[in-house]
């Protein structure tokens, strides 16, 4: 069946936070899409979260977003989503196939997403992931570097996702609502497919 765990299948996650610093700021948001070898979207798990009581919450992200403090002090805790995440992954992964991780910018996301595990003492899910990963930033800057290289105009001003002239912007990916977690992941799966020539 299409929704039994499988190999080779793509995990497609993004967060958003309180703020930028790790360890002050917290998640409000958790987004996954299971996606399978054709990249297209066979599950997907959205959440929102309620910090715990010592998470700072910068107002300007708060701006950023689009959330409000009502809203968040209603949403699940780390807890709550350390169950549900246990059975979404095991719904389409086990631990001899594991996925393979697609975010934008992995490397700030992903500190945060190991603190929800760490401060509900299941330090152990982070394993589950494995450590297979493409990261569009990555792969933007990957080609800046070699026309850096070849002395060639940057192909790429920002390699960000979605702001103007930024990476959405220079494929001309729209429709997607920019700072919320499915809205980023659906423009990531976007961008994914245009370096990887599959979508022109």
């Amino acid at each position: 069946m299409e929704n039994q765990p499988q190999k080779w299948t793509y995990l497609l996650m993004d967060l958003e936070m309180t703020g930028l610093n790790p360890f002050q700021h917290g998640v409000i948001e958790v987004g996954m899409m299971v996606l399978n070898i054709q990249f297209e979207t066979i599950g997907e798990f959205l959440i929102d979260l309620c910090p715990p009581e010592d998470i700072v919450i910068d107002r300007s992200s708060l701006e950023y977003n689009g959330f409000t403090l009502d809203r968040i002090a209603a949403w699940r805790s780390y807890e709550e989503f350390c169950d549900m995440f246990t059975w979404f992954y095991a719904t389409y992964f086990t631990p001899e196939h594991k996925p393979i991780i697609v975010w934008q910018y992995i490397t700030a996301d992903i500190v945060f997403l190991s603190s929800i595990f760490d401060r509900s003492r299941r330090s152990i899910l982070m394993d589950s992931l494995g450590n297979d990963i493409i990261d569009t930033k990555s792969i933007a800057n990957q080609a800046n570097a070699i026309a850096r290289y070849n002395n060639i105009p940057l192909p790429f001003q920002s390699t960000s996702l979605s702001k103007p002239g930024w990476l959405t912007d220079k494929f001309g990916i729209s429709g997607y609502e920019a700072h919320t977690a499915k809205g980023d992941m659906l423009a990531t799966r976007e961008v994914l497919l245009k370096f990887l020539h599959f979508k022109k």
